[in-house]
């Protein structure tokens, strides 16, 4: 009988492969490991570089693009929406960063005013009788008043407030997007006072003004919100709020967005919220004397003169608080500063030649001098890009 040799022995073949699928997966798993690593060291280091990014100081910049302008001397700016607004006694235009002119329009006006809100502007001659409305394609309408225009406030759709003042009577206006006079409230000066400021809400449905009196030797200010809408209609005068501050003097308020506003006093912000009727929420006091005043996106600024708090030797406090009147952040400056603002979410301070600019955690971002007399700083669309308004050029800068 033939001896048949055995070839495959299956019992150890089927150990083999068993034993190499394990190395397999080992090796995969291993290969997985490493990725994973490597990934999480890439994300740490692009957090690492991303967070002292932010919390560096840059002390100079490279020019990303300089575009020549020849404005005239009294030439002011305003930021709109990515763009400039450049506007004078003879009218107004809107450039991109090329200075190209997107729209414009020629007035005569002797002491011109603006105010923006989102894609609205409105310019007006103050003691005089002219207001023109603009969106982002140009005019939109023309506004003539029988009164000396004393304020104007803008909402998002080209609503407009005006303020509107003789010898013993005032009179808030709206006008529509087309320049119609929707409604008006008379304001007669020996009941409620001088008008102080006024402020539309973006939706354009309510106004708040302040008032000041002087009652029995001692100055009184008053706030009163009206509503325009259908609300208002169930009220006198279609005023649904109001409130009287003793010992107080309130120069300005401010709608920041439908439903929020701040009333700034000489003794500190007070905050209001209500879609329909505002009521008071929060109410912030200071000691020191306030020097100036700014607004951001739901936030209000104050620069106070004197030391500031955790700071020596400071000229000037800057304290930054939010809606609900909590203080965001406080730092203190030596800038000797002729402008404040916000700009996106930055803050930014200058004069002709110095600048200071902290972001929204206070972090001062930059802070240096400039070769040419600057007249406007805004907040570029990348994250350390800015746009410098030269006397006689714009620039768009990287800080590095």
């Amino acid at each position: 009988m033939a001896k048949i040799t055995q070839l495959y022995k299956t019992p150890e073949v089927a150990e083999d492969m068993k034993t190499y699928k394990e190395k397999l997966f080992r090796h995969r798993a291993g290969i997985g490991v490493k990725g994973l690593a490597g990934l999480v060291v890439v994300v740490v280091l692009v957090f690492g570089m991303w967070s002292w990014s932010q919390y560096k100081t840059y002390t100079t910049y490279e020019v990303l693009s300089s575009n020549q302008r020849t404005d005239t001397l009294n030439t002011q700016y305003a930021e709109y929406n990515g763009k400039i607004l450049k506007y004078s006694r003879d009218g107004i235009s809107c450039v991109n960063l090329q200075n190209e002119a997107v729209w414009s329009q020629t007035y005569n006006m002797q002491m011109p005013i603006v105010d923006v809100c989102e894609n609205s502007v409105v310019v007006a001659d103050m003691q005089g009788n002219e207001a023109y409305v603009f969106n982002e394609n140009g005019l939109r309408t023309q506004i003539t008043t029988l009164l000396p225009i004393q304020q104007v406030s803008i909402s998002s759709q080209g609503v407009t407030a005006m303020l509107l003042t003789d010898s013993s009577v005032s009179w808030i206006c709206l006008y529509d997007a087309d320049g119609e006079k929707l409604t008006e409230a008379r304001c007669k000066l020996s009941e409620t006072g001088q008008p102080l400021s006024i402020s539309i809400s973006s939706d354009g449905i309510k106004v708040a003004v302040s008032y000041f009196q002087i009652q029995s030797g001692s100055s009184t200010s008053c706030i009163v919100f009206y509503n325009f809408g259908s609300v208002g209609g169930n009220f006198v005068d279609k005023i649904v709020a109001s409130k009287i501050y003793e010992n107080t003097v309130i120069p300005r308020i401010e709608y920041m967005g439908d439903s929020i506003c701040a009333a700034v006093s000489d003794q500190g912000v007070i905050f209001y919220e209500g879609k329909e009727i505002p009521e008071e929420t929060a109410m912030t006091e200071v000691t020191e004397e306030i020097q100036s005043v700014f607004f951001g996106a739901n936030k209000v600024g104050l620069v106070l003169e004197g030391t500031g708090e955790g700071e020596e030797n400071t000229r000037y406090e800057v304290r930054l608080y939010d809606a609900s009147g909590a203080m965001v952040w406080n730092k203190g400056t030596n800038l000797a500063y002729s402008q404040i603002k916000m700009s996106g979410k930055d803050m930014i301070l200058f004069n002709e030649n110095e600048c200071e600019i902290y972001n929204e955690k206070g972090v001062l971002r930059y802070t240096g001098s400039f070769d040419g007399s600057i007249a406007d700083i805004y907040k570029g669309s990348g994250l350390r890009n800015y746009i410098f308004v030269f006397s006689d050029r714009t620039e768009e800068v990287k800080l590095k």
